[in-house]
This record gives structure tokens, C-alpha cells and sequence, in this order.
């Protein structure tokens, strides 16, 4: 039997600020905040970092290529998230 790829157990660490409604509102906040912001703060060469919002460009510096959207897991409780009610990140 091959070992999971996946770990076993998961912990996410959010600040309050990166809380939104729904999953529209997520993958807008990323494309028109955090993506821009997390490339410019890194020194990345993107459009993005020039015009301060995603153009779904093709740079080999693009930070905003992976979104992951845990709906269920399996088994049940196998990832944490803890809300920190202060502002972290972007």
C-alpha cells in the first residue's frame, strides 16, 4: 500500500482580516488584494505588482497560481483553523 501524499493532520493560523462571506468574495480579495500586495512585498516582476490587481498573467513569478478550498475532511477533524482576532498578513 503507497503512503498518502497528504499529512495526516493540518493547522491553519488566520487573522480576522482575511475572513470573508463566501468563496466569490475569497478568490476577489486574492486577484484585487493579498496577490498584488504578497508580490510587491516579494519583488516580484508581475502586472499585477504594476497595476494592483490580478490580470491572470503568465509570469514564472506568479504567486496566486494555487487556491485551496478544504470543503470536508476526511477523516473528520483532521484540520484545525485558528482565528486570531488581530490582522495578519495579507
Amino acid at each position: 500500500m503507497q503512503a498518502s501524499l497528504w499529512p495526516q493532520t493540518g493547522v491553519a493560523v488566520v487573522g480576522r482580516n482575511t475572513i470573508v462571506p463566501d468563496v466569490a468574495a475569497a478568490m476577489a480579495r486574492i486577484k484585487h488584494f493579498a496577490a498584488p500586495a504578497n508580490a510587491l512585498r516579494l519583488s516580484k516582476k508581475t502586472s499585477c505588482v504594476v497595476i494592483s490587481h490580478c490580470t491572470d498573467c503568465g509570469s514564472g513569478q506568479r504567486i496566486c497560481n494555487v487556491r485551496t478550498i478544504a470543503g470536508n475532511c476526511f477523516p473528520r477533524g483532521c484540520i484545525t483553523v485558528i482565528v486570531v482576532n488581530q490582522d495578519l498578513g495579507f
